[in-house]
């Protein structure tokens, strides 16, 4: 080996060093500062505070988050709560779920929902249990109602030649699937379900909101109001954000001066990534494409 050679590889050696330090030197520089910065939410969280959560996306059945409101609410450091909810609605029971957790905290703890983006269906039934509800004039909000939606694949099955015999122990056994049309009397029963949780939706929103029932009768159709409209009908109480939540809850318990702490569960995730394949398990596809096809509030928006 040449001269130039050894000194070109021993070259390469010094930087292939120095490049392994430099990223050994970054991940300890991060790690040290996810220790501070947690270390920083912890101190804040031991001394009184207003608590924030978001719901963002669509709802599901969630146990950690529904015990994290729990905890909030038993949680003599967390003065008043502040959530945030931009979502188009989802699961019933995951909707009421939220909404009896916050109903609960609700008696104990001034609390505030400002609505984002959307706050519709079950977004906006987790809103009513809260003891203010404030919107941007141009957040979309309502759609009081229930849908049950199924995809059904008997036209392409037997287009492509296949036939699935199916035996069950009643008529209404498995009566909306994927693969063969509903019968009318299966259509009329799960009408009758959606109706039956229809009516107790209203009937939330009647109690929580004491509208008028020229109002209730209007936000009781399923359309959706800017946040002006849903202002004007009695559906949200004011026209702002977050500024004006913390200026009601001063307001309302001494909260002058209180940082604002976020909250989340253990579980919390945004990325859609993450909703499909949790907990790294591929088959959460289907077993989520399937929960989706059950009853519903759900405002679907395009």
């Amino acid at each position: 080996m040449s001269i130039e050679a050894e000194v070109f590889e021993q070259a390469k050696k010094r930087a292939r060093r120095k490049g392994f330090l430099f990223a050994l030197l970054l991940v300890f520089l991060i790690l040290i500062t996810f220790i501070i910065f947690n270390s920083f939410l912890e101190f804040e969280r031991k001394g009184p505070h207003i608590a924030r959560i978001k719901i963002d996306g669509p709802i599901f059945d969630d146990i950690n988050f529904n015990r994290l409101i729990y905890e909030l609410g038993l949680n003599p450091n967390v003065k008043a709560l502040i959530v945030h909810i931009n979502s188009p609605g989802g699961s019933v029971v995951g909707a009421e779920s939220i909404f009896v957790a916050l109903s609960e905290l609700s008696r104990e703890k001034p609390s505030v929902s400002v609505l984002g983006e959307t706050a519709t269906s079950g977004g906006y039934l987790i809103a009513a249990a809260t003891d203010k509800i404030i919107s941007r004039s141009n957040t979309l909000t309502g759609s009081i109602g229930v849908i049950l939606q199924y995809p059904n694949l008997s036209k392409l099955l037997k287009n492509i030649g296949i036939d699935v015999n199916t035996i069950r122990s009643s008529d209404l056994k498995a009566s909306i699937n994927l693969f063969e049309q509903p019968t009318a009397k299966a259509i009329e029963k799960h009408q009758q379900v959606i109706d039956e949780t229809f009516l107790w939706f209203k009937g939330i929103v009647a109690e929580k909101r004491k509208l008028s029932d020229i109002n209730l009768e209007e936000v009781s159709q399923g359309g959706v109001f800017t946040g002006r409209k849903a202002k004007k009908l009695g559906l949200v109480d004011l026209i702002g954000g977050e500024r004006e939540a913390i200026k009601y809850l001063e307001e309302k318990v001494d909260t002058r001066g209180l940082p604002l702490v976020d909250w989340t569960s253990s579980t919390a995730s945004s990325s859609l990534f993450d909703l499909i394949f949790r907990q790294g398990d591929i088959s959460n596809l289907g077993k989520n494409f399937l929960s989706n096809s059950g009853f519903r509030l759900y405002s679907i928006l395009f």
